[in-house]
């Protein structure tokens, strides 16, 4: 009997494992939703290594290079940690520049590595793209803090002052031999009291509050080829700040 019991003891507490074992499957392929995979994989897990210029928030499609000659990779710029040495003839993924080293997602004889190696490794890009890559995350950071701020500047795209604003209250759009020109209007409005007489069933007069919204203030913005040419405040706050400059869009290719 005891024997018995035994036995079924065993098996209960291997379908009670089997059981919290599916559980926890479960709970695991819940949390990969795609909505969630799309959130983990649209972020950045490179460490941010000062001295670096990190191009995944700053590209459209990430720029390949080719490997021309075997180089050691390290995982910080410093050198801390050698990761293995690239295979020649294989692609990169460039993921970052500084002044002596690129940061690459590429094979080597270790397998699969992303650091940093030395640019003499590597072929597809000179300095006159570095230099390109430098201004377009310098404008980058004047263009993210007046976003922060919203607050605009001339030579900010279309997309880039609504980011800042939000969608404009009116729009218009003009297409000559000269270019495109496009002109917003931002209207500030506020909600003024007013007082208003009514009767009420028995004929007798009485005197209501309503709120009525008032315009107060104006911001009037004119692009010229989709880039910010001029910049007009009526009355209001100073929605606009300071009349700022920024760089215009960075071509690379």
């Amino acid at each position: 009997m005891r024997n018995e019991e035994s036995v079924i003891s065993m098996k209960y507490n291997s379908s009670g494992q089997l059981s919290v074992l599916l559980a926890g499957l479960m709970l695991l392929v819940a949390s990969l939703s795609p909505d969630s995979v799309t959130a983990q994989l649209g972020k950045s897990n490179l460490p941010q290594e000062e001295g670096g210029v990190y191009l995944e928030d700053l590209l459209d499609k990430p720029i390949q290079l080719k490997v021309v000659k075997p180089s050691p990779v390290y995982s910080s710029l410093k050198g801390d940690r050698w990761l293995g040495n690239l295979v020649p003839g294989h692609p990169a993924t460039l993921l970052a520049i500084s002044d002596r080293a690129y940061r690459v997602r590429a094979r080597a004889r270790q397998g699969q590595v992303a650091g940093w190696v030395s640019p003499k490794a590597l072929q597809g890009i000179d300095d006159k793209m570095v230099k390109k890559l430098k201004k377009l995350a310098e404008r980058e950071l004047l263009v993210q803090d007046l976003i922060s701020k919203k607050q605009i500047a001339m030579g900010m795209t279309v997309d880039e002052v609504e980011r800042s604003l939000g969608r404009p209250d009116n729009r218009t759009s003009k297409v000559t031999k000269q270019g495109r020109k496009d002109k917003v209007e931002y209207i500030t409005y506020e909600r003024v009291a007013q007082s208003v007489t009514s009767t009420d069933r028995f004929g007798r007069l009485f005197q209501s509050t309503v709120y009525v919204k008032v315009p107060v203030g104006k911001l009037t913005i004119e692009f010229e080829d989709e880039l910010v040419s001029s910049i007009e405040e009526a009355e209001g706050d100073n929605v606009a700040g300071p009349i700022k400059v920024v760089p215009p869009p960075i071509v690379l290719f």
